[in-house]
């Protein structure tokens, strides 16, 4: 069967304001607001969307399948090319960031919360 979408073009992510969320993601990450969302050059475009309820904010479940039981998996992981520096850097912006782990002795990954306790992960690529 044809594959009939190219690519994953946007992501929208839930935050409990949008402004505070904006000025985080600028200030933590370094991405540049363009006035409607965050485009990072490569991959899809990062939208924020103000919920309604703070239990909303959710990007996150709960699967046996992957790092144990109940682990928590996030949906978004962004690649980095000095995954060192990348956490050496959000530790020093203040940003909750978990060890840099190996797998498989083939890459290198760590995990990071933003202000609204949106989980995310970053990788190395293989190594």
């Amino acid at each position: 069967m044809k594959q009939i979408v190219d690519f994953v073009d946007t992501i929208y992510l839930p935050v409990l304001n949008k402004n505070a969320s904006i000025r985080w993601y600028e200030e933590k990450l370094g991405f540049a607001w363009n006035g409607h969302c965050f485009d990072l050059g490569n991959g899809p475009v990062i939208f924020l969307v103000q919920v309604k309820y703070p239990e909303d904010v959710k990007i996150s479940y709960l699967t046996d399948a992957w790092e144990g039981k109940d682990y928590e998996m996030q949906l978004v992981t962004f690649r980095s090319k000095n995954i060192e520096e990348t956490h050496k850097m959000l530790k020093n912006r203040n940003v909750k960031v978990k060890e840099i782990k190996m797998y498989d002795n083939n890459r290198k990954n760590f995990r990071f919360y933003d202000l609204n306790g949106n989980k995310f992960d970053v990788w190395s690529g293989w190594l």
